[in-house]
């Protein structure tokens, strides 16, 4: 019982961490770059940007093609900033797009 009880608590542990990702809070897009000679695009909002993974670079939030979403995340940056809407950008916690914060998701906001 007491080992169900301890494997029951360090899996709740487990998933609430992996669910718990750092976000912007709306932000404008103030500039989209797209990669040099790579299928990359940064989200950059003109405010200091948040380094949850403690990436080695911190100058914007990146999306590649070999990340999941982001096909998503790229058109849904491009409708933001085309509408001059503000934004709402996930940011792993643990993981880095070409050494800078990595894009998981992105809210649109009204």
């Amino acid at each position: 019982m007491r080992f169900l009880k301890s494997t029951l608590i360090l899996l709740i542990l487990v998933i609430g961490n992996a669910q718990a990702q750092t976000h912007t809070g709306p932000v404008p897009v103030v500039r989209i770059r797209t990669g040099w000679s790579a299928d990359l695009f940064t989200v950059d909002t003109g405010q200091a940007h948040i380094n949850p993974a403690n990436c080695p670079s911190a100058d914007g939030y990146y999306a590649s093609s070999a990340d999941p979403g982001y096909k998503t995340f790229y058109a849904a940056a491009l409708l933001a900033f085309s509408m001059g809407k503000s934004v709402s950008l996930y940011i792993s916690n643990f993981q880095c797009t070409e050494q800078r914060p990595r894009i998981i998701g992105l809210i649109i906001e009204k």
